[in-house]
């Protein structure tokens, strides 16, 4: 066999290795980086597709860019949202009325937003609904105005809306801050629309509940009331 020097056995040093194991080692190396460079860019890319699907997860239930193509639904579905929320406190108003015979000064509604499944949605509210002011502050900025005005009508508006129905609580707060009553109503929505119907109103009267929770009273059902 052939070496690329002839091997001196001094002791202390190393034994040459032979020429054919050199080119074989060499051989093993550059194969090897054959191999990284192919699966490198393969294990980089499944990384990044990886890095995608979990960046999508956490945008879901983001808001729509402007330019994108759902742009259009988004509004469509605050639109909807504006609607049945100015519609549900138009029924509340008049609610209140047909009961306890009481028109609003001024309604005060808590714009609260706690990441919950009720919070209060991304809308607007107009300035007058059924011939009532209508004023959406921040919670905070309610209590306060109730310690300074206890005759003051605070209400925090809890909401669940989708394509078959909707439901709210209507939990109203006067006399500096003090739980007045609740009403809890539900809508009915038409078949293939986006329209609402006004279906039951109930009525739950804390004023002198004390630490016991009052009994919930029917008010509204089959298209009329059922006291006055």
């Amino acid at each position: 066999m052939s070496y690329l020097f002839e091997p001196k056995l001094t002791i202390g040093h190393p034994t040459p290795k032979p020429l054919a194991s050199l080119h074989c080692s060499r051989l093993l190396i550059f194969l090897s980086l054959i191999c990284f460079c192919l699966t490198f860019p393969a294990c980089a890319e499944s990384e990044s597709d990886h890095a995608k699907s979990d960046h999508g997860i956490h945008e879901t239930g983001a808001s729509t860019s402007p330019g994108s193509a759902d742009s259009s639904q988004v509004e469509q579905d605050k639109a909807t949202l504006t609607h049945i929320y100015n519609q549900a406190i138009s029924e509340f108003i008049k609610a209140v009325y047909v009961k306890d015979t009481i028109r609003f000064d001024t309604l005060f509604f808590g714009k609260h937003v706690y990441g919950q499944p009720d919070d209060f949605p991304d809308i607007e509210l107009p300035n007058t609904i059924e011939q009532t002011p209508v004023r959406l502050i921040a919670p905070e900025l309610g209590q306060a105005l109730m310690n300074k005005r206890p005759a003051l009508v605070f209400v925090n508006l809890m909401g669940w809306v989708d394509t078959q129905q909707a439901e709210f609580v209507f939990v109203v707060f006067s006399k500096g801050g003090a739980h007045q009553y609740d009403y809890v109503m539900s809508f009915n929505s038409l078949a293939k629309t986006k329209h609402y119907t006004l279906d039951q109103i109930a009525f739950e009267d804390y004023r002198h509940a004390g630490s016991a929770k009052p009994q919930r009273k029917p008010l509204y059902r089959d298209g009329a009331y059922l006291m006055h």
